[in-house]
């Protein structure tokens, strides 16, 4: 258990600094699918080294089914993210993003019969007042502000982040390697022909790509991590879902928040840093009841 914990820890804090790349890359208004693309090629190329050196199988077909299925999401899930890092500040977007952690929870209780409780149900409303609280009690929401504005964006990027971590229970820790290398794999394929549509150049400026690799390769841990996490806690009980999510989702929004805040000198209001507060007991009560 406590090596579960902490490798549940260590993608906490790495999953930190995947937050600050994408909140430079969302502020200074980088083209967004260049970004990606480089992201998820430089992912590929991560996961194909590690596999090979390691001497894994490459063809894993119920893996390239997982990666395929993940690859289907995350490139939107990563531009709507930016598109909403563009319009708030890392302490709300992250907050909301992280919050996501709710989906995979209620995912494990469903499918692998991790507990639940009333405890849990509280952390759940928890959630959604955090939610609230950081999105101005949605002050000013039209049918326009969904489909284009910040609500839109970071409500979509909440959705589909949340079921992408659902796929990790199912990956076997000695094969994330080539979980990454298809879900990579797949996801740079999905972003060509996007990337070809909106006509941007496919000649990163220096700081796109160091901001890639970044992102990349703190992403990359993050997820090697989360899986070793959950296959190390499934080992002494049944609830790996409901210790691993909250603390690798949990802990990342005040090292999320303190970072922007620190680094790039951003500053929250009171109602959201309300917000955060709910958020970081939501995942208090779900990580601990």
């Amino acid at each position: 258990m406590t090596e579960g914990i902490l490798l549940a820890l260590a993608a906490a804090l790495i999953y930190g600094v995947l937050g600050i790349s994408l909140e430079v890359v969302g502020k200074r208004g980088y083209p967004i699918w260049v970004f990606n693309f480089y992201k998820m090629l430089t992912g590929f190329l991560l996961g194909l080294a590690v596999a090979l050196a390691l001497r894994l199988p490459l063809y894993v077909p119920k893996l390239m089914w997982l990666g395929l299925i993940g690859a289907a999401t995350f490139p939107l899930t990563a531009a709507a993210y930016l598109i909403a890092a563009r319009q708030r500040d890392i302490a709300a977007n992250w907050t909301i993003l992280n919050l996501s952690v709710v989906l995979p929870i209620l995912f494990s209780v469903w499918w692998f019969g991790d507990k639940f409780s009333w405890w849990k149900g509280i952390g759940v409303i928890f959630t959604l007042v955090a939610i609230v609280l950081i999105g101005d009690g949605f002050r000013g929401v039209s049918i326009r502000s969904l489909k284009g504005g910040w609500l839109g964006w970071i409500g979509l990027a909440f959705l589909l982040n949340g079921w992408l971590v659902v796929m990790f229970r199912f990956v076997p820790p000695s094969l994330g390697p080539v979980f990454t290398l298809y879900f990579y794999g797949f996801s740079v394929l999905l972003v060509i022909p996007i990337l070809s549509w909106t006509g941007d150049s496919w000649r990163p400026s220096r700081a796109v790509l160091g901001l890639a690799t970044v992102s990349a390769v703190s992403h990359w841990s993050g997820i090697i991590l989360t899986i070793t996490a959950l296959a190390a806690v499934s080992k002494v009980s049944h609830q790996a879902g409901l210790i691993v999510y909250p603390i690798t989702n949990g802990l990342v929004i005040p090292a999320g928040v303190i970072l922007g805040i620190v680094i790039l000198k951003q500053k929250i209001s009171a109602i959201t840093g309300a917000g955060v507060v709910c958020g970081m007991i939501a995942l208090a009560i779900l990580s601990l009841s």
